[in-house]
């Protein structure tokens, strides 16, 4: 607890390097809602780092609608009597560059998380002197790592037999869904043993996601591995499975990614055979970094904070996240692996 209060003490007032600068204004468009499982986990950790720093932070939410974060975002310029410092933004379903373009005449710093534009688009901004100054790097976890990842976790638990695979991806669109989605595909297309039967979208959704695994369970009757990209579409083919009398860890095989309570529960049970997690930090040391940015004009180099990982349920992390204890998570997993002497 000592070490703890004093890195607090340490960052919050002497700026890591003993400088006191002005307090962070900071606005997060967050394209999920309020109470979405993964969201919500980045808005709290969020909120518990800008507790931590004192940085005053605003998170407004699209409620998986990106026009309606487009529109919100005009709204803040259009209204806002005094502009924050900082955007933080999420390329959700290609959204970004529509944000990048209305922000462009402002003197407003842009740090991209979790999603990012491409790397086409942004050497092309990075042409524009105003983006030279103001587009920050990225923060953005290795998704084709986890897709792949998750997938090995499922062949392993099959010990050689043949696998019949279904995957359950997000959506088309968005960087992160795409990068898992090929991640997973790539990995059992070399396996000898596995055959995949087909890919399908089920838009984060638990319900889209039960309706696809009914209907598919029917059209393989052989399937027994189910990866799917996000948790409440793991839950959603678990409901399916109970229907059709099939057991989940035993006759078909789910994976998933995402650490919501109830999929750390199941898996916890042995329905969930593999969770892949840890990106719900991203947001919450993109303030770190824009703390630290403001007082060098640089980054920390963060390789040690680990934003994706199978998470194994004897873990400390996997603990703390069941707990829900935000500032333990906060300290261990981000504070404590940054080298704030660097």
């Amino acid at each position: 607890m000592r070490s703890w209060m004093l890195a607090c003490v340490f960052i919050c007032t002497a700026g890591f390097g003993g400088a006191v600068w002005a307090k962070l204004d900071v606005v997060f468009f967050n394209p999920g809602a309020v109470d979405d499982s993964f969201w919500g986990d980045v808005d709290q950790l969020m909120l518990e780092a800008a507790t931590t720093l004192d940085i005053k932070l605003e998170i407004i939410h699209s409620d998986r609608n990106h026009f309606k974060m487009i529109t919100q975002l005009d709204e803040l310029l259009a209204s806002a009597k005094v502009l924050p410092n900082y955007v933080i933004l999420v390329n959700e379903k290609q959204s970004a560059i529509k944000m990048l373009q209305a922000l462009s005449p402002h003197p407003i710093y842009v740090q991209l998380i979790l999603n990012d534009i491409s790397i086409g688009e942004r050497d092309v901004l990075l042409q524009d002197p105003h983006w030279q100054e103001y587009l920050l790097p990225a923060i953005i976890p290795d998704n084709y790592a986890i897709g792949s990842a998750t997938a090995k976790g499922l062949m392993d638990d099959l010990e050689g037999k043949q696998a019949k695979v279904l995957l359950i991806s997000g959506d088309k669109s968005t960087p992160a869904s795409v990068l898992r989605t090929q991640g997973a595909s790539d990995y059992f297309f070399i396996q000898p043993n596995a055959t995949l039967t087909q890919t399908v979208y089920g838009q984060w959704s638990d319900a889209v996601a039960y309706g696809q695994a009914l209907t598919l369970l029917n059209r393989y009757p052989d399937l027994n591995v189910i990866w799917t990209a996000s948790d409440r579409m793991a839950i959603g083919v678990l409901k399916a499975l109970k229907e059709k009398g099939l057991v989940s860890g035993k006759d078909v095989f789910v994976s998933t990614i995402n650490t919501s309570p109830e999929i750390l529960q199941l898996c916890r049970q042995h329905a969930v055979s593999i969770i892949g997690g840890g990106h719900f930090m991203a947001g919450a040391l993109a303030l770190v970094e824009l703390q630290y940015y403001q007082q060098h004009k640089r980054y920390i180099p963060y390789d040690n904070v680990t934003l994706f990982g199978v998470l194994l349920p004897d873990s400390a992390f996997y603990q703390m996240l069941v707990a829900r204890d935000w500032p333990q998570i906060f300290q261990s997993q981000i504070l404590n692996k940054l080298p704030f002497k660097a």
